[in-house]
């Protein structure tokens, strides 16, 4: 499948093919491929009169609503950049994402108004989305009562402007650009734990999204249903999720955050077939009473990855798709941002699921010494290297970082991925442990350095240090040892997960504090993490 072309031709094609099939659902509300492209092209005519150029940057926080599609497509047909930013980023950082990217324009849903209106001091553009302009009046005056608090402190004004007003019969010519140079900027922590924005190409996203086929094992997705949930800042929801489907004439069951009981509803309306996700996900599905009646049996495919599987989800989920009738199970696959997001994955053709699947066509992994970075032998544990057309530009402004990430051995570039693992004789992959610090909480990736440099600008503390620890409920929570300045008063508590929580975001709220007289240190005076982990 062809690769070489922008997101929107690729969206173009399956619109030829296919116009009048289902391409979103939504609320309830479907919406046909030729009405889709009908309103990419609208915005993107909008977009175009803001006098917003070819290699500028859009930022987008949006959840998965029938706008955010919109506007990515939209700002990909104009040869944009893409920048994808969760929706309840904290405003100081989304301020800082902004600096870096160069970016002034900002896509949000009007109830994120007074949160964001801090950035209209930088000259910046606020677009604000209602998620339901596209519904009958019924549910548009209900989302006003509901949401009436904070609309009514909208001022909309030449710097603050409807999507609405967006939408225009002003053909705007689509960019003819190069595939392979940056079209979407994503977060990551790079695979070093340091926040990193990440430049994906076209041809890197296309590539992957066309791997669709060979994963579910079919070509024809027609009123075939994927769970939209994993949102399009994350590579998984954006490439897997949104694009995939797309490519193939699927349809994307939107959800902006995940509901288990809608989402049983929904499975058991035939409106979802796929589901991809987190563990966390999963376990809510399982607990659900609904998850047990027979038309769960529509689900065909479940996919998982983002954090540490259990072999006891897997079985769990394998036993109770069994009981309704369904060969469906979960099947772990690996990935990082870097390569976009998956690069291997057990299908059901071929799993083991003791393993996180095989590489994709035309992705290698291979396993280096973590000290010579010479290549290993099967069954031989080493840091997972990848390699293949799915790789990202680099980093944003970083040579240095993209540097030290990117390996080149016989005259080819691998992503050095920081995590640890072997391929077994079969080239199946197996994901040991993150060698790298990277929090999954709920899916959602926490840099431990964030936390730290964060806490390290008051005065109050003199070291501190951030890990990972299980939660039932959110796969992992954050855990903080805290040496006190002695000489200053210390932080209560509340006080210091309220700093943490309006800079770098709920996720990051650690689950436990714990006081120390001083870190344990390894034998370089590094802090010795685990040490800390056994605490």
């Amino acid at each position: 499948m062809k690769s070489d072309y922008s997101l929107y031709d690729a969206l173009l094609e399956s619109r030829n093919q296919n116009p009048n099939n289902n391409a979103l659902l939504f609320m309830g509300k479907y919406i046909n491929y030729h009405f889709l492209v009908e309103k990419i092209d609208s915005i993107a005519n909008g977009i175009n009169k803001l006098g917003i150029k070819q290699g500028e940057v859009i930022t987008m926080a949006l959840p998965n609503v029938f706008e955010a599609i919109y506007s990515f497509y939209a700002v990909n047909k104009l040869g944009i950049i893409a920048h994808m930013v969760h929706p309840i980023t904290p405003v100081i950082q989304m301020r800082k994402f902004m600096e870096k990217t160069k970016s002034k324009t900002l896509i949000i849903l009007d109830t994120f108004y007074d949160h964001y209106k801090d950035l209209l001091n930088d000259d910046c553009l606020l677009i604000l989305v209602s998620p339901v302009s596209d519904f009958n009046t019924i549910k548009k005056v209900g989302y006003k009562i509901i949401n009436r608090k904070k609309l009514s402190d909208v001022k909309y004004s030449s710097k603050v402007i409807k999507f609405t007003s967006l939408y225009s019969k002003f053909k705007a010519d689509r960019v003819k650009t190069d595939p392979f140079i940056t079209s979407t900027y994503l977060h990551s922590g790079g695979t070093s734990g340091e926040p990193k924005t990440i430049e994906l190409s076209n041809y890197a996203i296309n590539y992957l999204a066309s791997q669709v086929s060979y994963v579910m094992g079919m070509n024809d997705f027609t009123n075939k249903h994927m769970l939209g949930v994993l949102p399009m800042f994350h590579g998984f929801g954006l490439c897997m999720g949104i694009h995939g489907m797309l490519r193939f004439g699927g349809v994307d069951t939107l959800m902006p955050k995940f509901n288990a009981d809608t989402a049983v509803k929904l499975i058991k309306k035939n409106q979802i077939n796929y589901v991809i996700g987190v563990p966390s996900l999963f376990e809510a599905l399982l607990k659900n009473p609904g998850f047990k009646h027979k038309n769960i049996k529509n689900i065909d495919q479940c996919f998982i990855g983002g954090d540490y599987v259990a072999k006891d989800l897997k079985l769990r989920f394998y036993k109770a798709m069994e009981s309704v009738g369904s060969k469906a199970r979960l099947l772990e696959g690996y990935g990082l941002t870097e390569v976009v997001t998956v690069c291997s994955v057990n299908t059901l053709k071929n799993h083991n699921q003791d393993s996180v699947g095989k590489p994709l066509p035309g992705i290698n992994v291979a396993i280096i010494d973590v000290e010579t970075k010479e290549f290993l032998p099967e069954n031989t544990d080493g840091i997972i290297v990848v390699s293949g057309p799915t790789m990202m530009n680099g980093y944003l402004d970083d040579p240095e970082a993209t540097k030290n990430t990117v390996l080149v051995k016989n005259k080819k570039k691998w992503i050095m991925t920081g995590d640890f693992g072997y391929i077994d004789e079969n080239g199946y992959v197996h994901f040991k442990q993150r060698l790298k610090r990277i929090i999954k909480v709920s899916g959602m990736p926490v840099l431990p350095a964030e936390i730290e440099n964060l806490l390290m600008s008051f005065e109050s503390v003199s070291e501190v240090a951030a890990i990972g620890i299980p939660d039932e409920e959110k796969g992992n929570m954050v855990k903080i040892f805290i040496v006190w300045n002695k000489d200053k008063p210390k932080i209560n508590e509340d006080k210091l997960r309220s700093i943490i929580k309006s800079n770098l975001g709920p996720y990051a709220v650690p689950k436990e504090i714990i006081e120390l007289d001083v870190l344990p240190k390894t034998d370089i005076g590094k802090t010795n993490t685990l040490a800390l982990e056994k605490m």
